[in-house]
């Protein structure tokens, strides 16, 4: 029995395998884990995209009607492909400082797949806005769904704001 056992220990056969088989989970996580990394990047900055390119859009007008935020909100699809746009929300919301007190408050919102700000409400920003000015403000929330998630968890919430000043006036109109 000894000699069996000293035999099967100077064996050099197989051990490539056994090696192999160990080092196959390790090698099998760290793949599919740096493919979520990435695909999770990659969702996060069509989510920027989309936030800047509609502020940007619409920021470049003085007065935006209903046909150019539909083909603005539609451009969400375009963007965020190949990611299901069915767990995205677009706002976007035009933000007026009074003049005397400097308070923000919505001029005008549209969204998809969320409520719209409500007009007149107020609204907290960064400090960019001096009296009397507006901003353009596009927010985008995007549910992540990792490409494992059924056996994971059920995802993770990507969101972005981006603020943009109007550029040829001092604000947007919004015509229904």
């Amino acid at each position: 029995m000894l000699s069996f056992i000293g035999k099967f220990r100077r064996s050099q056969s197989g051990v490539s395998a056994i090696e192999f088989a160990l080092i196959i989970p390790l090698m099998l996580t760290t793949l599919f884990g740096v493919s979520e990394i990435a695909n999770y990047i990659l969702a996060a900055r069509k989510v920027s995209n989309v936030a800047s390119s509609a502020a940007d859009l619409i920021a470049q007008d003085t007065l935006v009607t209903t046909p150019e935020i539909d083909d603005i909100m539609g451009a969400l699809n375009v963007i965020m492909h190949p990611f299901d746009t069915g767990n995205a929300t677009i706002r976007v919301t035009s933000v007026i400082a009074d003049e005397n007190t400097g308070n923000t408050t919505v001029h005008w919102s549209d969204a998809r797949g969320i409520a719209p700000r409500t007009q007149g409400a107020p609204v907290s920003i960064p400090n960019i806005l001096g009296n009397g000015q507006s901003v353009i403000m596009a927010e985008v929330t995007f549910r992540y769904q990792t490409l494992f998630g059924e056996y994971l968890n059920d995802g993770m919430t990507v969101t972005d704001t981006f603020y943009l000043k109007p550029r040829r006036s001092t604000k947007v109109e919004r015509v229904l």
